[in-house]
């Protein structure tokens, strides 16, 4: 049966025995929450599901579970997983001592406000094992290999999720997995090791890769055979469906490899060197074909200029350039058409009147879903908003210029509050426009409201007196004028 992804997760989670998840600034993190607690209840298994407000906190209670020997996963977006670089680099050094899933969730192409980064690429950089679904319905079995590769090797692994990968079929299994007791062991040369001892880790590290590679994963590959020798197709896992039925219509070869990352190289060399023309179908960054020795030979976005200006392997974009490709000639990149402007809305045309009025005013935003098509000068990064507009107020060279920042609560609860907390700390003057998801209406206002450096000030982008309102001089040395979301932005 098709069911929401988050019944499939919920069943992996539980079914694997996995007593954690921490779920970091996911758009709907709510809903998953609940899914997998409704299930907790059903099967009766103690999980716990939180919400964090950033991936490096998330990434660390998460971790924290799985050096105690329990099974834990963390739920973020990849594009965002570079937030948690610090522990994450070190927990690939010092390894788990319980099954360590990092679940990324991600679109392709990746949107507009997002950092672009690619999480198998940067799985490879960290030397993370990668495991990729071809289908959602598949986690359950997912999660098992992952949570038992994780455990075998002791090393945190990615699993990793394409949103265009279709839903599929599965039938619930309402089962719960092994509940494990905490159980941490001492060993400082470990967990709390020194340069030297993090060489020999290194080393270590090096050697897990390689045994993963050759390990019984390399038959976790897909493999289609066709007659035709002349050309092979290699493709990772959120590609497969869309390319299989075209295989087997013109009897040609395909390999998918659940595994980009470390990449099984024997068994996928043998397919190369058996076909006169290899093409790598892959997202973003070539990182199967990085990892060949014949990557110059073969073509993909590694060698192949055409390739590299596809932003999505789409079935409208994918099959020509396959039919060009198994007839000889140079693959026809079809340019996806422009997409209609959407109608101006409400804040949007408050913003321009403000400036219209004042022309030397300056707009900073933390780029995010809800501020990517604002009329703004100048994107950030999360949270940056805040500390670009203390910057402005303490630099004092542009005296007639008047800088108001724009976020939302999701950027502000990741790093607004540093930036908010440094603001205050160094006395700086900020205005801000901060938009108000519902769900995080409260826990903003136990902080804000806590703060007498702040001032809060509702605003309504469609109200007479909105203008006014941002116009009006501001008596404290922070000011947030809150746009409710029930409002349309």
């Amino acid at each position: 049966m098709d069911t929401d992804w988050c019944d499939w997760l919920a069943e992996g989670l539980i079914g694997n025995g996995c007593q954690n998840l921490s779920i970091a600034l996911l758009e709907g993190g709510n809903h998953v929450q609940e899914r997998v607690r409704l299930a907790a209840d059903r099967l009766h298994f103690p999980i716990r599901a939180d919400l964090t407000f950033s991936e490096k906190i998330g990434y660390e209670v998460a971790l924290t579970y799985s050096y105690g020997k329990k099974r834990s996963a963390l739920l973020t977006h990849g594009f965002s997983l570079p937030v948690a670089m610090d522990p994450l680099m070190s927990s690939i050094y010092t390894g788990v001592a319980g099954g360590f899933v990092i679940i990324t969730l991600d679109e392709t192409p990746p949107p507009s406000y997002s950092s672009g980064c690619d999480p198998v690429s940067l799985a490879m950089f960290a030397k993370m094992p990668v495991l990729e679904l071809s289908q959602f319905s598949l986690l359950p079995e997912g999660l098992k290999q992952a949570f038992a590769l994780s455990e075998k090797y002791e090393t945190p692994v990615m699993l990793h999720l394409d949103t265009k990968i279709p839903m599929g079929s599965y039938t619930f299994q309402g089962r719960a997995g092994k509940k494990r007791r905490t159980d941490f062991e001492k060993n400082p040369a470990r967990w709390a090791a020194t340069p030297r001892f993090r060489f020999l880790l290194h080393k270590k590290l090096n050697q897990r890769l390689k045994d993963i590679a050759e390990s019984d994963l390399k038959n976790k590959i897909i493999q289609v055979e066709g007659k035709n020798k002349d050309l092979g197709i290699i493709c990772n896992h959120a590609n497969f469906s869309l390319i299989e039925p075209w295989a087997k219509r013109h009897n040609i070869s395909l390999l998918s490899v659940q595994m980009p990352f470390p990449l099984p190289v024997s068994a996928i060399s043998q397919f190369v060197e058996a076909h006169a023309t290899t093409v790598v179908i892959e997202d973003r960054f070539p990182t199967i074909q990085f990892q060949l020795p014949q990557r110059e030979e073969i073509r993909g976005r590694w060698t192949d200029s055409d390739l590299q200006k596809v932003v999505s392997w789409e079935k409208g974009t994918l099959i020509p350039v396959l039919d060009d490709l198994r007839a000889g000639k140079e693959p026809s990149i079809i340019v996806p058409s422009s997409v209609a402007e959407t109608p101006q809305q409400p804040l949007s045309k408050l913003l321009d009147t403000l400036k219209s009025g004042h022309s030397s005013l300056l707009l900073v935003a933390d780029k995010t879903p809800l501020t990517s098509k604002l009329p703004v000068d100048h994107y950030v990064s999360r949270g940056g908003a805040i500390s670009v507009a203390a910057g402005f107020f303490h630099g004092g060279e542009t005296e007639s210029a008047s800088i108001l920042g724009i976020t939302d609560s999701s950027a502000f609860l990741h790093y607004g509050m540093q930036a908010t907390t440094n603001a205050i700390y160094n006395t700086a003057n900020v205005r801000c426009i901060l938009l108000v998801r519902p769900e995080h209406t409260r826990i903003l206002q136990s902080f804000l409201d806590n703060l007498p450096q702040v001032e809060t000030v509702p605003l309504n982008p469609v109200a007479k007196n909105a203008i006014k309102k941002l116009r009006k001089p501001v008596s404290r040395a922070l000011t947030f004028y809150t746009v409710a979301m029930e409002e349309a932005v």
